[in-house]
């Protein structure tokens, strides 16, 4: 048999290798400014900013930053909700030749601090009402912007009406400029005076949990961005200047920066931005009102809307499609019979930009896998020494590819544990391929957890966080399956005495971790199980709560 025998199953037409085209994401986003100058590029509560307009935002951006000394190479960290302002920054500080850290804005003061310091960073965009979770670290520029700036005015009025909260006061200093202000400041800089940005330079650094679970920066070249994109258009092959995107999925996370975003601005669509996807009102109207082509989810939006989506509402959608956890048939089916539309599932991971597997747009659904490498990505499935797997067996995913980072940030040995020789990554996810090159994901090496809100929890982080409380002597952290792929966060806790409640206990952690990482239930112990060597045996918690969970279902049959 073929080692490669996913071929014979590529969409019609896919190559089995993409053209890639060797070019910074500043380069494409160019390129589409020239051919679309006049189609919307973006849509936010009624306003429209054309090609030709977000294009002069982002050179204003970028000229602004230079003036204010970033200069190439310099990190700049990104917390912003899905918004114009999000856009324009990021690629305005590609176009100042700047990385971006992208920072997820729901994040702790502890969470951010830590991920910024770690990054280096000497500058953050963020929102007015997260000015105090950064006021305090050393950055300048801190460039502040409001939800409303670029809303519609009626838009900004309603949102005003209803938020019904003070507007944040903050309080003048030489290292806070507003994001309006940036871009209208007078300035000696010019587009022509910043840096050439290769495709070889690094664009980002999405932080990620890693093997570890300690938070670590997957080191993205533009070129890992640019081809990844570039994979997917031969994939799915949307339509140039003509496809609606629904950006419903926080571009702060690869999978919405480069399946919305990215591909969004690389072929001319207009993106339907959408800062919280939890408000199902908000959410539907503008899938109602702006007829979205291309719908990207994850299990747990997807589930939501059922709730509360009509027959109709996707029925402009060409392609809709799930990533960031498993999704289950009955899930799939409920969609489908719904809607009308086969959710199209993929598997990646953040270091690999992060798509490595696609199902066929309109094809097979029946085989539940994550589907087949995409053109010019290799797989294999490997033992613990690393040799190949026989056809069926389960081993360790292993990827390539022109996606696939460099490394992790000023984390060699991280680096080490995962980069193998000729290019190889491990995901740390177990898997099995059929004889038609479907991948299955089987379980994962790593232990995070899979949240409800989409989002990888790593129980090490949450374990520390509980340590951190002087009252607790151990403690583990594990995923409890809830259904359609996602776990609620259980915390196994060894205390000294009575105290603290399991309700402080929360308390406690939501000083340091942002909320879906939060455990939903503590068990106090008096001790766990562990092993002669003292290491935690969370193969027994999850068994006992596996059985549990056996019981009350039995009960309730």
């Amino acid at each position: 048999m073929s080692d490669t025998p996913w071929f014979q199953h590529y969409p019609h037409g896919v190559p089995r290798e993409a053209p890639l085209r060797e070019e910074s994401l500043s380069a494409m986003f160019a390129r589409s400014v020239r051919m679309f100058p006049r189609r919307s590029a973006l849509y936010f509560f009624g306003k429209t900013l054309s090609y030709q307009e977000c294009g002069n935002l982002v050179e204003r951006f970028a000229c602004g930053l230079a003036a204010l000394g970033v200069r190439k190479g310099d990190r700049v960290a990104l917390c912003l909700p899905n918004s114009p302002q999000s856009v324009i920054a990021y690629f305005g500080i590609l176009r100042a030749g700047g990385i971006v850290v992208a920072c997820n804005p729901t994040y702790t003061e502890h969470e951010l601090s830590s991920q910024i310091r770690d990054a280096g960073a000497r500058a953050v965009v963020v929102l007015d009402m997260m000015y105090e979770k950064v006021q305090h670290l050393d950055l300048a520029p801190i460039i502040v912007t409001r939800i409303t700036d670029f809303m519609a005015t009626i838009a900004r009025y309603i949102y005003q009406q209803r938020s019904r909260t003070a507007p944040v006061l903050i309080p003048p200093s030489d290292r806070v400029i507003f994001f309006r202000d940036l871009l209208d400041m007078e300035r000696p800089i010019s587009p022509k005076d910043l840096p050439s940005v290769a495709p070889d330079d690094l664009a980002l650094l999405q932080y990620t949990g890693g093997t570890t679970g300690v938070s670590k920066g997957a080191m993205l070249r533009h070129r890992n961005l640019t081809a990844n994109v570039q994979q997917l258009l031969s994939w799915f092959r949307p339509a140039p200047g003509e496809e609606t995107f629904l950006a419903a999925l926080p571009l702060f996370h690869v999978f919405g920066m480069t399946v919305t975003q990215n591909i969004c601005l690389s072929v001319g669509g207009t993106m339907v931005l959408v800062p919280d996807p939890r408000d199902m009102k908000v959410l539907l109207s503008l899938v109602r009102k702006k007829e979205p082509t291309v719908v990207a989810l994850v299990p747990a939006l997807v589930r939501k809307l059922l709730e509360h989506c009509e027959a109709t509402d996707f029925e402009s959608a060409r392609f809709c499609i799930s990533g960031g956890a498993a999704l289950s048939y009955e899930l799939l089916k409920q969609f489908k019979e719904r809607t009308g539309h086969l959710l199209v599932e993929g598997y990646g991971l953040s270091e690999a930009s992060p798509v490595t597997h696609c199902n066929i747009p309109g094809g097979l659904s029946v085989k539940r896998s994550v589907g087949l490498p995409i053109s010019s990505t290799d797989a294999k499935l490997v033992d613990e020494q690393g040799c190949e797997v026989p056809l069926g067996e389960a081993g360790e995913l292993w990827v390539r590819g022109p996606q696939v980072m460099q490394g992790y940030w000023n984390n060699q040995h991280e680096t080490d544990n995962v980069v193998r020789p000729e290019g190889w990554l491990a995901t740390g996810d177990m898997a099995r391929m059929d004889e038609d090159g479907f991948f299955y994901i089987v379980d994962r090496k790593k232990d995070m957890i899979l949240s409800a809100s989409g989002f990888n929890v790593y129980p090490s982080e949450i374990e520390r966080v509980l340590l951190l409380h002087q009252a607790v002597r151990d403690a583990a952290v594990i995923g409890v399956s809830r259904g359609e792929g996602a776990e609620s966060i259980k915390a196994f806790v060894v205390r000294e005495g009575d105290v603290p409640t399991a309700e402080a206990l929360m308390e406690h952690c939501r000083r340091f971790l942002a909320p879906y990482k939060v455990p939903r239930k503590i068990e106090f112990r008096s001790e766990l199980p562990g092993t002669i060597h003292g290491k935690t045996l969370y193969r027994v918690l999850r068994k006992e709560e596996e059985e549990r969970g056996h019981r009350q279902r039995s009960r309730t049959a």
